[in-house]
Parts: C-alpha cells; sequence; structure tokens
C-alpha cells in the first residue's frame, strides 16, 4: 500500500510518500512545492496541484492523508486552506481516497507526543523509514508523519470503527 502524505501551505506544501511493506514503513518520494508571494495567488495555487497532480500519476498511490487546518488566525487559516483545496482537489481528480488528520493527532501516533517539535518529528520520521535523510526539511518531514499516521491508523481497528460510524 502506497500512502501519500501532504503538509499543506501557500509558501511551502510538502509532501511524502511511502510505501507500507511488511509493516514497514519505505519512503518513495519526498519534496516540498515552494511557492512566492509576488506571484499571483492563482498561479500559486496552481503550482502547488500541479506537483501533487504529476506525483499522484508518477507513483500511484492508495490513498492520500493531508493534515487539517491548524492556524488561530483567519487569514492565514484561508490562506492554507486554498492550498489544502488544490491539493485535495488533485486527489479527488484521481480518485484516491482522503484522510484528514490533525497535526496534535498525527505527532501522537509518530512521536509518542502531540505536542513534539520540529526536531523531534525529524527524528521519529528518520526512525520510521529507517534512514535520516528521509526528513530533509520541517515541511517533508511533517508531510511524511501524516502518512506515517494514517498508516498506523490504517493498521488499527479504530480506523474501522471511525468509517462505520459515518
Amino acid at each position: 500500500m502506497r500512502i501519500l502524505g501532504i503538509d499543506p501551505g501557500l509558501t511551502s506544501t510538502g509532501y511524502g510518500l511511502i510505501e507500507i511493506v511488511d509493516r514497514s514503513f519505505k519512503p518513495i518520494e519526498g519534496g516540498v512545492v515552494r511557492t512566492k508571494s509576488s506571484e499571483p495567488m492563482e498561479q500559486r495555487l496552481y503550482s502547488i496541484y500541479k506537483v501533487i497532480r504529476d506525483v499522484i500519476q508518477e507513483f500511484s498511490p492508495d490513498a492520500v492523508a493531508v493534515e487539517d487546518l491548524h492556524s488561530r488566525f483567519a487569514k492565514t487559516a484561508l490562506l492554507l486552506g486554498h492550498a489544502r483545496g488544490v491539493a485535495v482537489m488533485a486527489a479527488g481528480e484521481a480518485g484516491l481516497p482522503v484522510f484528514h488528520y490533525q497535526p496534535t493527532r498525527a505527532k501522537n501516533l509518530v512521536t509518542g507526543s502531540g505536542r513534539a517539535d520540529k526536531e523531534q518529528i525529524k527524528q521519529a520520521v528518520a526512525t520510521h523509514l529507517g534512514t535520516p535523510d528521509a526528513a530533509k526539511n520541517e515541511h517533508v518531514a511533517d508531510a511524511f508523519s501524516i502518512a506515517i499516521a494514517h498508516a498506523i491508523m490504517s493498521e488499527s481497528t479504530a480506523l474501522e470503527a471511525i468509517e462505520a460510524a459515518k
């Protein structure tokens, strides 16, 4: 099973694709889509959409896991929502199921603490993936952590219970 994790942001959207092999997580691809604030909004959003779409087309994930919005500031939340929306749209276009994770939930699943800092997340991701190179920067590490969180949840009976309750 392949899972694409996405850490949405208008300036930096991280993505990390893992494959589950015999209960182990193998990194397949990871990167960051960077946009400039001097570019028009529509171009920035198209850049994010295009890269996520291309990753989906090239690597054929089975599911997409996306970090939920987590800003106390309305303007920041709106901008994050735009970036998140185009990433989810790329998944929808490919007919992929999308799973949403609160940052604290993903941190807790991956590190054991919902309050883990960026360095702890990088270390935990490197441990889960068996390579220090996978967590190149905080955006890639966050994206891989979202994918790992979904992998952990997909092996749990809790996910079945949540889906059955819908």
